[in-house]
């Protein structure tokens, strides 16, 4: 169902009425509506000069959606009758009716605005009415009837207030409502009233929310759309895959690659290739893939062959976008744990085998995916896999001493330091089991740790190092 998402959050009214949490409450709702793939607006700190265009926009783009959602965070108020938004030009409390409808969205516009389209899902959102002034009172609404097809939302009960904080860095109603909306397959008005239960709970009583429905279609916030984030359009259930259950064949499959015995993991692989391949989805593909890297490496045979050999066996699993949902999952499996977390110890044994293709240009898109994602972490020691295979230089700071064995005494190379792009990972590769290891050995642990190829790694040192030895002095040794 395609819909329209306009997000108003206010923090910044005249002294005495600013808001905390508002627009922290707006940035939150219109980042899980774009994870829901809404089409979001996200408007912050709205002044009187904006409500024309909101109100104008929603009219211009309504038909072009199946539903719309507005969502407000800020000061709400009534007079005579009709309710208000409170721009952040707005008199709180307001002065009079005349300067509170300039200064104000009527929720009556809104509404006209809805019942002209009544066959479609409306959504009013409203989290006002958020602060008690000194003078004792607390500004509210009064009671709101919804047109056909629309659904109303209030923090609060008529009349009453509520809180701007209660919830982290959000009010608790909106703190709560983002606890629920991306619960898979949840009916708006269930939703609803899960949240009025926990709001109600967590106050002790002191806030009851209210809504009043005429939806005459159901609607689901989360109909399975939900991505666990806009740069990993996949659901949180295969990013964070120790959640993954399916009551399927597809979901008995996984749960014999997750066993741990080598038989029942190469039967499942088994299973896979025989399948039909374009019944699965792209979240399928995607634990897939994660899985087979995982079996792979636990030492499962047929698993350790399709990763050894990826130019042929991803062949059926391309797109003809040129996405490989499959592969996607393999490149996350090395640099993403369980939890959806970035490894401190990434799974390498298979990464050069996977990382060779990154110079195919069929395979563009997953690299450019696992790109993305390791530019996140903003971390310089972090090797990013491209098509052009630049240098990685590798400073090592050694000395050669003579020490004594049990079978007398020998030259070794000892380092005090090992680092790359000015970042000291000395501890890191001295955790490593050197046994008297050479340049070659430093390189492939140093291969191993970064995940990068060793023909891109570029070891400088003054000295030779054909025994080498961690100054234990300096470094905790193996």
């Amino acid at each position: 169902m395609k819909t329209l998402a306009i997000v108003i959050g206010n923090n910044e009214y005249h002294k005495g009425a600013t808001l905390d949490n508002a627009v922290n409450d707006a940035t939150a709702i219109s980042e899980i509506f774009k994870r829901l793939r809404f089409d979001v607006e996200l408007l912050t700190d709205i002044t009187k000069e904006d409500i024309p265009n909101i109100l104008d926009g929603l009219i211009a783009k309504i038909d072009g959606y199946d539903a719309t959602i507005i969502y407000f965070a800020g000061h709400g108020f009534e007079l005579d009758g009709e309710n208000y938004l409170a721009s952040i030009n707005c008199q709180i409390p307001p002065a009079g009716v005349h300067s509170a409808g300039a200064d104000s969205i009527k929720i009556s516009e809104i509404l006209k605005i809805y019942s002209k389209n009544p066959n479609k899902v409306n959504i009013l959102i409203i989290d006002a009415c958020r602060r008690t002034f000194n003078r004792g009172t607390t500004l509210g609404f009064s009671p709101i009837q919804s047109p056909r097809g629309t659904l109303i939302a209030f923090s609060t009960s008529p009349n009453d207030g509520a809180s701007d904080k209660g919830y982290g860095e959000h009010s608790i109603y909106t703190g709560v409502l983002l606890d629920y909306l991306g619960r898979e397959r949840l009916s708006v008005e269930a939703l609803f009233k899960k949240v009025r239960q926990s709001v109600y709970t967590l106050t002790n009583g002191a806030q009851t929310t209210w809504e009043h429905t005429s939806l005459i279609s159901d609607y689901y916030f989360n109909d399975g759309q939900l991505v666990y984030s806009l740069s990993i359009p996949y659901d949180e259930s295969v990013v964070m895959d120790q959640k993954f259950s399916e009551s399927s064949d597809f979901g008995e499959i996984i749960t014999a690659f997750k066993s741990y015995n080598y038989y029942t993991q190469n039967d499942a692989l088994e299973k896979v290739l025989k399948m039909n391949l374009t019944s699965l989805d792209k979240n399928q593909k995607f634990i897939l893939g994660r899985n087979i890297l995982q079996a792979a490496n636990g030492g499962a045979r047929d698993c350790i062959k399709f990763i050894e050999n990826l130019s042929n066996t991803l062949i059926p699993f391309n797109e003809s976008n040129g996405e490989n949902h499959l592969l996607n999952g393999i490149l996350f499996e090395i640099y993403f744990d369980s939890n959806g977390n970035f490894r401190d110890d990434k799974k390498s044994k298979f990464f050069e085998e996977v990382l060779r293709l990154r110079k195919k240009s069929q395979f563009i898109k997953s690299f450019d995916f696992i790109g993305t994602l390791l530019t996140a972490q903003n971390d310089n020691t972090i090797y990013i896999p491209s098509a052009t295979d630049d240098i990685h230089d590798v400073d090592v700071v050694a000395v050669e001493k003579t020490m004594k064995t049990f079978s007398g005494e020998e030259k070794r190379q000892v380092i005090s330091k090992v680092s790359i792009n000015n970042i000291d990972i000395t501890k890191e590769i001295s955790s490593y089991n050197f046994n008297n290891g050479n340049k070659d050995t430093l390189l492939d642990h140093l291969s191993n740790y970064l995940c990068i190829p060793k023909d891109l790694l570029k070891i400088n040192c003054t000295i030779n190092l054909e025994k080498i030895y961690f100054d234990r002095d300096t470094v905790v040794s193996w």
